[in-house]
């Protein structure tokens, strides 16, 4: 039951958020003149604003003994939120006072709200989610975007054409910020030790792991993954793991030392020329 309470903590922290900044928009724009009617309202939203960031505190402290995610992040998050809070009460008192340091507070509670919201989405997002968009990671759906690689047969599988996939594709629910079920996928340990239902990859079956079957269900399936709402792997992406896989997993070992089927002949040449390989056509792979 606490658990769940702790879920709605992405619902509750936004009053708080949007409760005292309009109570600091308010506040100094009463300041003027012919918006001195709003002093009144300053107050009120500030208390509602402080009740609220009591109960967001207390709902996010209750997420964050799920352990899903980034313990130093999270006590980072954890003790700007409670200071906001804090400073949220005393500048509810000062208001009721009318005391002239309440500018002060309110400049400091807007500046600790900013800086909680940042480390709340580097949390959920990761600590790059502001300059993602700029990236050539791929992050915004179809294909990942790659650099050719020169001598395909030369290349390290894991490190030059699985790692990218799940730093694409996994690394925002399940990497250093954000561990959902307990799972890790950033490096090799953890990759190997699995998460909180067990192994999800069993070097040479990939009909037997966990992974490959997740990826392989209906995208409306609830245990599908990637989420539905998430971008999707392609099928030149899925093909790449079911062969690594099938091929014991291996996180050191060259192309050239994995079998080379008839199938992924055509999606390592792509990988080799910067091309894509149609889900549906093969003669897509330039020549």
């Amino acid at each position: 039951m606490l658990e769940l309470i702790g879920r709605f903590h992405p619902l509750l922290v936004h009053l708080p958020i949007g409760i005292l900044l309009i109570a600091s928009v308010f506040y100094f724009l009463s300041a003027r003149e012919k918006y001195t009617s709003l002093r009144s309202a300053v107050t009120v939203s500030l208390f509602f604003g402080m009740l609220s960031a009591v109960v967001s505190c207390i709902s996010g402290f209750l997420l964050s003994r799920s352990g899903d995610y980034d313990a130093g992040l999270v006590s980072k998050h954890q003790w700007f939120g409670i200071a906001t809070a804090v400073i949220s009460m005393l500048a509810y008192y000062l208001a009721k006072k009318n005391n002239k340091q309440l500018k002060w507070a309110m400049l400091l509670m807007v500046v600790l709200i900013f800086i909680t919201g940042h480390l709340g989405g580097s949390i959920t997002h990761g600590s790059d989610y502001l300059t993602k968009a700029l990236s050539s990671a791929g992050e915004s759906g179809g294909n990942i975007k790659r650099k050719p690689i020169a001598d395909v047969q030369n290349a390290v599988v894991y490190t030059d054409m699985i790692q990218p996939i799940l730093e694409a594709r996994c690394y925002g629910c399940h990497g250093p910020n954000k561990q959902k079920g307990k799972l890790r996928l950033d490096d090799q340990d953890h990759i190997l030790k699995g998460g909180e239902d067990g192994k999800i990859i069993i070097a040479g079956k990939p009909g037997e792991s966990d992974m490959i079957e997740r990826l392989l269900l209906s995208k409306d399936d609830d245990d599908h993954m990637p989420p539905k709402e998430k971008p999707q792997l392609s099928q030149q992406d899925i093909d790449l793991l079911h062969w690594w896989v099938s091929n014991g997993a291996d996180f050191s070992k060259k192309v050239n030392e994995f079998t080379q089927t008839e199938k992924i002949k055509p999606v390592l040449l792509a990988l080799q020329t910067g091309g894509v390989v149609s889900e549906n056509n093969l003669s897509d792979v330039p020549a």
